[in-house]
């Protein structure tokens, strides 16, 4: 049976060997979508695994209907997929308090915006924020270069770090004011020792707040998976770190 047929099986009876054979056909398709991520840095198995989510959900919304042939939708879904992947793994690379920091910098250009009825000036938005100038500028490029790096725009690594140095980033005035001290470093080493299905399962849960649920349907997955996924990810994280997480 070809792709369709298999297709037409699968749907109809959501057969597990059908969906087995079909990512088994599929997998020197997966291997030239990756050709378009010869720039990264994450392991290519990593990739990979991510790339066989892709099909998997493929798999499950594909609909003949729309006219498109399945190799063409698969391709756009995992493709779609390894560029979420790499957004979010450069973004876990970054410290805490810059990413709290880029937060509260889109939060208070739109407060600024809505009650000014224009977008803020840098000098503005640094007065609100209590934070110099530079700072901002440093911070919003860098989340830039990795949203630029999610389209297939490749940077080295070192640009892709905290090109937000914590001492170009600092309060106008004492006060109360201050950064959170980077008190998760030993975490995020921790987490470089995780699968990158782990890493992304962990990010979802726990970064974005995601419920068991959301992420399910995030990551192509049945919930019951992603409870069962998320205490094995979370286990291997307390043996590394020697203590509770989470």
């Amino acid at each position: 049976m070809d792709n369709e047929q298999l297709l037409r099986v699968y749907s109809a009876t959501r057969s597990p060997a059908a969906l087995d054979e079909l990512v088994r056909r599929n997998q020197n398709l997966l291997h030239h979508i990756l050709k378009r991520f010869s720039y990264a840095h994450e392991p290519y198995e990593d990739l990979l695994q991510v790339a066989n989510l892709g099909l998997i959900k493929a798999a499950q919304r594909y609909d003949p209907v729309h006219g498109a042939r399945f190799s063409t939708y698969a391709t756009a879904i995992v493709d779609g997929e390894l560029r979420h992947h790499l957004r979010d793994a450069l973004l876990m690379r970054q410290p805490r308090w810059v990413k709290k920091l880029y937060r509260e910098i889109q939060e208070k250009s739109a407060e600024l915006m809505h009650e000014l009825g224009r977008p803020p000036t840098l000098a503005e938005l640094s007065e609100a924020l209590n934070v110099n100038e530079e700072g901002i500028l440093e911070v919003t490029a860098l989340f830039a270069r990795i949203d630029l790096h999610s389209r297939n725009e490749p940077f080295d690594d070192d640009d892709l770090a905290v090109g937000a140095d914590a001492g170009r980033v600092h309060a106008l005035r004492l006060e109360t004011f201050a950064l959170p001290i980077e008190d998760r470093i030993a975490l995020y080493a921790a987490l470089d020792k995780l699968s990158a299905f782990q890493r992304r399962l962990i990010y979802l849960l726990f970064f974005k707040d995601l419920t068991q649920h959301e992420v399910a349907q995030e990551m192509g997955l049945n919930q019951k998976k992603v409870s069962r996924e998320s205490i094995k990810a979370l286990d291997k994280l307390k043996a590394v770190l020697g203590k509770k997480v989470f």
